[in-house]
């Protein structure tokens, strides 16, 4: 299955295991980033409903890129992640995943 066929939480789930291998577990808050592409309107309404949920957001002609600083291990980051999918559905934008920094400590 290439990364494209997989769930989202199957995507999560091969982050977390990228991590992992750096000895990272995923519990120390870090800057992360999660990536969302369509139209201007779906984009803007999108734009509006996360900065009021307190993320900072940058965008550009047809993407926008949500930013906060949180734990990403499973159980911190698995509603996160369910968040941003119904996001995407609402708005009906393509939610194309997330990055963050590795931390060790």
């Amino acid at each position: 299955m290439s990364d494209a066929e997989a769930s989202h939480e199957e995507r999560d789930a091969m982050i977390r295991a990228a991590l992992a291998e750096h000895g990272d577990s995923g519990i120390t808050p870090r800057h992360t980033l999660f990536y969302f592409f369509g139209d201007d309107e779906g984009l803007g309404d999108l734009n509006e409903v996360a900065r009021r949920a307190g993320y900072l957001t940058r965008g550009s002609e047809d993407s926008l890129v949500l930013e906060t600083t949180m734990a990403v291990d499973e159980a911190s980051f698995a509603p996160v992640s369910a968040m941003m999918q119904s996001w995407a559905a609402a708005f009906q934008l393509d939610y194309d995943g997330w990055e963050c920094a590795v931390v060790t400590n």
